[in-house]
């Protein structure tokens, strides 16, 4: 499926985009990343304006991953109910991991990395002001692209997810990678899925050992659902978001 740069605003739609034979790492059995894509309110108005970018990676579930998985929750889910702020000049990708597959699964992080390629090139997005977000399995994928690529993107939100999960915890110099990015973790205090300690260790390490540049938010009556149900309803977010820029 080609992207049509003439797809209406406002709401999101279904598009696919054909992962290159020559990426490394990618499965030979998946041909191609699924993702929804959200272009705002006056997109078309001034064909010389960039947008401003952000791509929410999803949390996990009945592994099908397809667009009604996606639109049920987090920023897809806001989007849908026409919940966001006012002003939200964003364009957002949604995209949907293989089957089966969590985000830092061989071949998802370079999939996404030539996913960014291709919308950046198709749309009129602002190279520098990318911005990556997720929830659950997404936030702890989004700690994973992040390290993967800090040079991609202007600032990251980690919700309901971290960067370090017992037993394993990451090393220095892999954390470290982070410490020039803006980063804002946020969790619910009572989260019985992820465990909010962890989000707390990946900001304790990387303040501690890199001079990480981190904001850490704790909702005191918010469980794991809760967390990124309000955080992406908060316009404090995208607020923050706009306040990055690489």
């Amino acid at each position: 499926v080609q992207l049509d740069p003439q797809l209406p605003t406002g709401v999101q739609l279904q598009a696919s985009f054909q992962i290159p034979d020559s990426l490394e790492g990618t499965p030979t059995v998946h041909d191609d990343l699924r993702y929804l894509v959200y272009l705002p309110q006056g997109y078309d108005d001034d064909p010389d304006r960039e947008w401003p970018l952000i791509t929410f990676l999803h949390g996990s579930g009945d592994e099908d991953y397809d667009s009604t998985f996606v639109l049920s929750s987090g920023l897809p889910g806001v989007l849908l109910a026409g919940e966001q702020p006012e002003d939200f000049p964003f364009v957002v990708i949604s995209p949907q991991a293989f089957p089966g597959a969590t985000w830092w699964s061989p071949g998802m992080v370079p999939a996404l990395a030539a996913l960014l390629d291709e919308v950046s090139e198709r749309y009129r997005v602002d190279p520098d002001r990318v911005y990556l977000t997720g929830l659950s399995m997404g936030g702890y994928g989004s700690w994973w692209l992040a390290t993967a690529y800090p040079e991609r993107f202007a600032a990251m939100v980690s919700i309901s997810g971290s960067g370090y999960r017992a037993p394993f915890t990451p090393e220095p110099e892999n954390s470290c990678r982070l410490a020039n990015l803006p980063i804002w973790a946020i969790h619910g205090a009572q989260d019985q899925i992820s465990d909010p300690q962890d989000s707390n260790l990946s900001v304790l390490q990387l303040r501690s050992e890199c001079s990480g540049n981190v904001k850490w938010t704790l909702y005191e009556n918010e469980g794991h659902l809760g967390a990124y149900e309000r955080a992406y309803r908060d316009p404090a977010l995208y607020e923050w978001m706009l306040e990055h820029s690489r």
